[in-house]
């Protein structure tokens, strides 16, 4: 994840980073940073009507307004160059938007009426599924030409209004990982016993069983119910996360861990007691920082900062009045993007993570109010995972004197973690020997190889197994 301090900033990285490659043509760049084509899309609403605004991520966060016109209530994925659109209750379709062409709308797509499709996971360009919240079918479909492939049926984990209510979704190396709330929508959609998570082979098109011991076809089990948020990976790149709001008004969820492997809950993250309030949405920048949107028992909307490792959460950063605060986004550059629908002035914040301040002084206007954020960067696909190795980011970051890098590989090899200063000269060999597969963590202490204190600024971590590499930015202060 990269970090903006100042605005020279991102030229600064990528000049380091055409060097590291140049010096060392192992090591892969991060991302690439601040690219004039890079940007936010934004969904915005006023209940009735609905629009699409882009916020560019250029050095003055260009606007433009109105970039297309969509339904009242939708929400946006971006999967190879296009931008999918999922238009839910009423409208019941995806529309297809191409930013090379002004965000010009390609083709649309439908779900079936009245189906309210919540959400879009991709296998392939030509396969994806799709969740919907008033059908127990999961709908597997053709993303380039709308074509329906076929259906999962998910009507066991049904509750007494006769649906799963099923919600979002995250495909992880061919398995996908579908939330199922189960709320009773005769009552208020109020929770009805356990609420799940659905495995399903996204290659032979079945549902998992995650519990052979017991009859039937077991899904994953929450520790509370009503899973409400995006499903998102940690910062390890491996434990999949979820914010259960249970009960609306009682501290009774939170963010609760998924193993992939075991296919189990690990427990909270972080509880809504200990955050003040339901959980709406949350984002990890890293092992030590996140930040959530709380639902405060005065029905006001806070962004309060939290640390994942320990569960504890911090001052709000953020407490507009009213309930206005609905999704928050970390960009490409590690900046923290906050859709604030405050009727006078609705728009995106944009906070510098690396102090917790604010970028711009004022939102960047959407025009109608902004309902969800995504970013022009890749979605990873069920074939497009790294399947061996994830470098996870470093913590604290930045960091004095020292800072910890966490990696997964799933199997046993020869590991080699070097740092690499701004101008791609070795500094320090970290690691280089022999791992087992799970998870490890390594500790820089700052120093080089000759045992001398590095300076303030920036650096960069590769990590190498076999023919594989990453690489993450870190920044010392002193």
């Amino acid at each position: 994840m990269n970090i903006r301090h100042t605005a020279p900033f991102a030229s600064i990285m990528i000049t380091a980073t055409a060097v590291i490659m140049i010096a060392a043509a192992a090591i892969m760049p991060l991302s690439s940073a601040a690219a004039a084509t890079e940007f936010a899309f934004v969904t915005t609403t006023d209940y009735s009507s609905g629009s699409a605004s882009v916020i560019w991520l250029d050095p003055g966060y260009t606007t433009e307004t109105g970039v297309s016109s969509i339904h009242s209530d939708a929400v946006a994925r971006w999967y190879n160059g296009l931008v999918y659109v999922i238009n839910r209750a009423g409208a019941d379709n995806i529309q297809i938007l191409d930013p090379e062409n002004n965000f010009s709308t390609l083709s649309q797509h439908s779900t079936g009426n009245g189906t309210n499709p919540k959400d879009i996971a991709f296998v392939s360009p030509s396969k994806a599924f799709v969740s919907r919240y008033n059908s127990n079918d999961l709908l597997i479909m053709n993303p380039a030409t709308g074509t329906q492939l076929g259906t999962i049926d998910l009507s066991q984990f049904a509750d007494g209004d006769g649906l799963c209510e099923m919600d979002h979704m995250l495909i992880k190396d061919n398995i996908l990982f579908v939330a199922i709330q189960r709320l009773d929508g005769n009552n208020y959609w109020m929770p009805v016993g356990d609420s799940y998570i659905a495995v399903i082979d996204a290659v032979a098109d079945t549902l998992m069983d995650v519990d052979p011991g017991s009859p039937g076809v077991q899904a994953i089990p929450l520790t509370a119910p009503n899973p409400f948020t995006d499903l998102k990976f940690d910062s390890d790149g491996y434990t999949i996360l979820v914010a259960c709001v249970g009960l609306w008004g009682m501290t009774d969820g939170g963010i609760e861990m998924i193993d992939p492997v075991s296919m189990s809950s690990q427990g909270f993250m972080i509880t809504e007691a200990a955050a003040g309030g339901d959980i709406n949405e949350f984002e990890i920048l890293s092992a030590d920082k996140g930040y959530m949107i709380i639902a405060t028992p005065s029905f006001t909307t806070d962004m309060v900062p939290f640390n994942p490792s320990t569960g504890i959460a911090g001052s709000p950063m953020y407490a507009p009045p009213g309930w206005v605060l609905n999704d928050i986004e970390i960009s490409p550059e590690g900046e923290l993007f906050v859709a604030d629908q405050t009727a006078t002035a609705p728009g995106v914040w944009i906070w510098d993570t690396s102090v917790d301040t604010l970028i711009t002084s004022s939102p960047k206007s959407t025009g109608l109010p902004p309902f969800q954020i995504c970013f022009s960067v890749p979605t990873f696909s069920a074939t497009e995972l790294p399947p061996a190795l994830t470098l996870g980011a470093n913590y604290p970051n930045p960091f004095n004197p020292a800072t910890t890098i966490p990696f997964t590989i799933k199997k046993s090899g020869s590991v080699e973690m070097t740092i690499y200063d701004a101008a791609g000269k070795r500094i320090r060999t970290l690691t280089a020997g022999h791992y087992s597969a799970g998870r490890h963590e390594v500790v820089w202490n700052g120093s080089t190889d000759a045992g001398r204190s590095a300076a303030s600024g920036v650096y960069f971590v590769r990590i190498k197994l076999e023919e594989m590499s990453a690489v993450r930015k870190l920044v010392l202060l002193k």
